[in-house]
């Protein structure tokens, strides 16, 4: 009975010994490793999860942790979730997906950093003004990857919706929104793109509706007044422009004169009536050899001027300077030549511009560049979106109305600048036009017709304005401008332009006074221009790589160098510019080119 009871001895003792070995393994970890979990308050963002020390590895700089099971981030009434199958991580070019966690995190100042396996990071970090606070996702992946899927969750005070094509998240009765993000609300993930821009997620600020109802002089409301004050201001300018083109040698002003009379199908006199003075004088440039000819001329200077505009822009794109926007419609200049790179540098600039450091000397750049986006990418998100509503308020906060209320500028300290004010104004009329905007649109016809207003009985505008003692808007005594300077800015006429030819990869533009449109099928460019029918202008298209044969008038025409001396169209070409030199006489209204490469 009694050697019934006994138990064998082996298997007791490597029970003791398993549990033993747990016991000390157990103590190692807690002897190695401390762990636990954070939050932690970065800017106006939160971030916490749970984190991991080796003690024998010795301590991290301050701010960094080891992660486990990953981490959250916090902003605006979104869990943006980067934690064990939440569904974080890269979908591939290949179309593999992989889950992912992050390893490693960095704090510094406003903004936290993660460290993913294989050495990609993603990147948050806050800015914005205090009432209008923005979060700015960014990563920096490997070329194999298409972008990295953020799954996100709603706040239980939070709700989603969308807007005018928008998605908003509203939290505490303050709306959220992505700029420049692909979101899927479905299965609440959004994509990081691997080689783009950031992604913004901000406030949308409070004066986003402010309607400047109270700045809109009576003139500006009703359209047909403001187009019968435009008329009659063009009336007397091109009457005084015909008086003074035989006197005064200024290319400005023979380019808004001749640029007026096509509009007015006096083109054939106009040129006639400019002095052999300014023909054959040392004061032309391209811009009027596109009515006047002598192209060869026009070239070398045209190279020169584009070569330092864009060493000059590229230098500010590079120094990541704001200050390129002060260039007139520099966005439309970078898209007619597709200079990607300064195009894609640009962009990079507008994207991390913080709304609350605007200063007003780029606000009609802004304006501008939503308007060239708007025209050459209407597909896309535009990037400039998030910077109007403060563009508007920088306006609204310099803006000054005379007592009689007939009157509006925009200050910049105790100066109102005559050419700030007139294309402020009208790049406020193509955005709020464009962007059914009206109230904004009027706004800058406000502008536009306060400061001609000032024109005198010789065509001339002042250079500033000042408010006097008694309030009122008056103009300082002084430098006195020609209203020819402002016809480029206003755009009444055919004046000087860059136009795009053919598929934007291919790089050709043209420099004109016409309207042109081109179309390509296979090696046959087709460039249609129109100009008035019986006149004669000059053209020089650009990036255009070695050819065949040109026909015009649909017949093969053979190159010639003296073509200018004839009454009839020709042309020659540049090979080291890449540069192709026309005079077109139209037969009809539209002529086409065609160029077989």
């Amino acid at each position: 009975m009694l050697n019934m009871m006994k138990k064998p001895m082996l298997p007791r003792i490597i029970a003791l010994v398993l549990i033993y070995g747990v016991v000390f393994l157990f103590l190692v970890m807690i002897q190695f490793t401390r762990q636990g979990a954070f939050t932690r308050n970065v800017g106006d963002l939160v971030v916490s999860g749970y984190y991991r020390e080796p003690s024998n590895s010795g301590a991290l700089p301050s701010g960094e942790y080891f992660l486990t099971n990953g981490a959250s981030v916090f902003f605006g009434g979104m869990e943006f979730r980067m934690k064990e199958r939440s569904g974080f991580g890269f979908r591939y070019l290949s179309g593999d997906t992989e889950e992912l966690v992050p390893e490693y995190m960095v704090l510094s100042g406003n903004a936290v950093s993660f460290r993913l396996p294989g050495g990609s990071e993603l990147n948050f970090s806050t800015g914005g003004s205090g009432a209008d606070p923005e979060l700015r996702i960014s990563g920096a992946f490997d070329d194999t990857v298409q972008r990295l899927e953020l799954p996100y969750r709603l706040m239980r005070t939070s709700r989603i919706r969308e807007s005018d094509g928008k998605v908003l998240i509203t939290v505490n009765d303050i709306d959220y929104s992505f700029e420049d993000a692909e979101i899927d609300t479905r299965a609440r993930i959004l994509s990081i793109a691997a080689g783009g821009g950031a992604v913004s997620y901000r406030a949308v600020p409070e004066n986003k509706h402010f309607i400047p109802d109270g700045l809109v002089i009576p003139a500006a409301l009703d359209i047909q007044e403001y187009e019968t004050f435009i008329s009659q201001w063009q009336d007397q300018a091109f009457t005084l422009w015909n008086r003074m083109v035989g006197s005064i040698n200024d290319e400005g002003l023979v380019n808004a004169f001749l640029g007026e009379s096509i509009r007015r199908g006096a083109y054939k006199a106009a040129v006639s009536s400019v002095p052999a003075a300014f023909l054959n004088g040392d004061r032309r440039t391209f811009e009027s050899s596109v009515y006047l000819g002598r192209l060869d001329i026009g070239l070398r200077s045209f190279s020169s001027y584009e070569r330092e505009k864009e060493n000059r822009l590229s230098r500010l794109i590079n120094e990541k300077s704001p200050d390129f926007l002060r260039e007139f419609h520099v966005f439309e200049y970078l898209e007619t030549r597709y200079n990607r790179p300064l195009i894609d540098g640009g962009i990079e600039i507008v994207r991390a511009l913080d709304p609350a450091s605007l200063s007003p000397d780029i606000v009609p750049g802004i304006l501008e560049g939503w308007y060239d986006w708007h025209v050459y990418h209407s597909d896309q998100e535009n990037p400039f979106n998030r910077l109007l509503d403060q563009a508007c308020s920088v306006i609204a906060a310099g803006a000054k109305k005379s007592p009689q209320g007939d009157r509006l500028f925009v200050f910049s300290g105790a100066l109102a600048q005559t050419e700030f004010n007139l294309r402020l104004g009208k790049a406020l009329t193509l955005y709020g036009e464009t962007a059914g905007n009206q109230p904004w649109a009027a706004l800058g016809r406000s502008l536009i017709l306060s400061t001609l207003s000032f024109t005198d009985a010789s065509g001339m505008l002042p250079e500033t304005f000042t408010i006097a003692a008694e309030g009122d808007i008056v103009e300082n005594q002084g430098v006195r401008l020609n209203s020819a300077r402002f016809y480029r800015i206003l755009a009444f006429g055919a004046y000087p332009h860059a136009v795009r030819i053919g598929p934007p990869e291919g790089g050709m533009w043209a420099w004109t006074a016409a309207a042109v449109s081109s179309a390509q099928e296979n090696n046959i460019l087709d460039i249609a221009v129109s100009f008035s029918e019986g006149d004669t202008h000059y053209m020089m298209i650009c990036g255009i790589r070695p050819f065949s044969k040109i026909q015009l008038y649909g017949i093969d025409y053979r190159t010639d160098p003296q073509f200018e001396r004839y009454d009839s169209s020709g042309w020659s070409y540049s090979s080291s510019e890449q540069t192709l030199l026309i005079k077109m006489r139209h037969r009809a209204v539209t002529e086409h080119i065609r160029i077989f490469f």
